[in-house]
């Protein structure tokens, strides 16, 4: 497998770690390497884009950009300015990120929505996500041992229009991997909101933004949380779309529905 161009991307900003472990797996999968990442940290933004305040692209060497903008933001200044002089690239990858992407966390992901928003404009893309037991240990070995095979694989059986990926690895010893099962989202990994409150320095109340959330709950056999913690790198497709075709063929595709006239309102004063 060897591609002329990919883009890298992620959502933990041009600095982090796991943007440098993304790099190098592109850099044996493609000739040509082309970075537009967050300035800053834009975890949690999903598909977010910046509608309402400018883009600024920022150059950190050959064919390496940082963009005051989400993970969307890059993929769009990416396709859209002629910074890569009008060539689509074959393929996006986004991440690594460092944390996994599971289960209810998959629709707040900015990691994930890059992926889906350059699938989007039918590209291949896939989002990249190691798992950790320790947040300040960073240690992406199991994704730089099986990076490289897990995307091949993916590729060899991309689709004619774009498709995205979400794929998690497990923290573990890369032996220890079990191989590559292909999951399905399950929900239920956060319970519910929790803000926790706190002071700043003239006594004003601010608060960050919590779960009440555990993966234990997630118990499916398929789920991607299972693969993960059986040792598996978990892989599940996206769709682009977001129209929940089940329920829309329960009530009927097409049916229609008459709406009665709302009653006239009753005029001011009478009684």
């Amino acid at each position: 497998m060897k591609l002329e161009r990919i883009v890298v991307t992620n959502d933990d900003g041009i600095d982090a770690p796991g943007l440098a472990v993304a790099e190098r797996l592109a850099a044996t999968l493609a000739d040509e390497v082309w970075v537009f990442a967050p300035a800053t940290d834009q975890s949690g933004m999903a598909q977010a884009l910046s509608m309402h305040h400018p883009l600024r692209v920022r150059d950190h060497g050959p064919r390496r950009h940082s963009v005051t903008g989400t993970p969307a933001d890059c993929v769009m200044v990416a396709l859209g300015t002629e910074l890569m002089g009008g060539q689509r690239p074959d393929l996006v990858l986004s991440g690594v990120n460092w944390g996994h992407n599971l289960s209810d966390s998959v629709m707040y992901s900015g990691t994930v929505g890059a992926a889906v928003a350059a699938a989007h404009f039918d590209l291949p893309a896939i989002a990249l996500s190691q798992a950790f037991t320790d947040r300040a240990a960073f240690d992406f070995s199991v994704t730089e041992t099986w990076g490289r095979a897990v995307v091949a694989a993916l590729w060899a059986a991309r689709q004619e229009h774009g498709c995205a990926w979400n794929i998690n690895f497990p923290m573990c010893d890369p032996d220890a991997v079990n191989g590559l099962r292909f999951t399905r989202q399950v929900g239920g990994s956060m319970a519910a909101p929790r803000l926790v409150e706190q002071r700043d320095s003239r006594g004003q109340s601010y608060r960050w933004m919590a779960f009440e959330r555990g993966l234990e709950s997630v118990d499916h056999a398929h789920s991607d949380a299972a693969a993960l913690r059986a040792d598996y790198v978990s892989a599940m497709p996206l769709k682009r779309e977001r129209c929940d075709e089940a329920r829309l063929a329960a009530v009927g595709v097409g049916r229609e529905w008459t709406l009665r006239a709302r009653p006239a309102p009753a005029a001011r004063g009478a009684g």
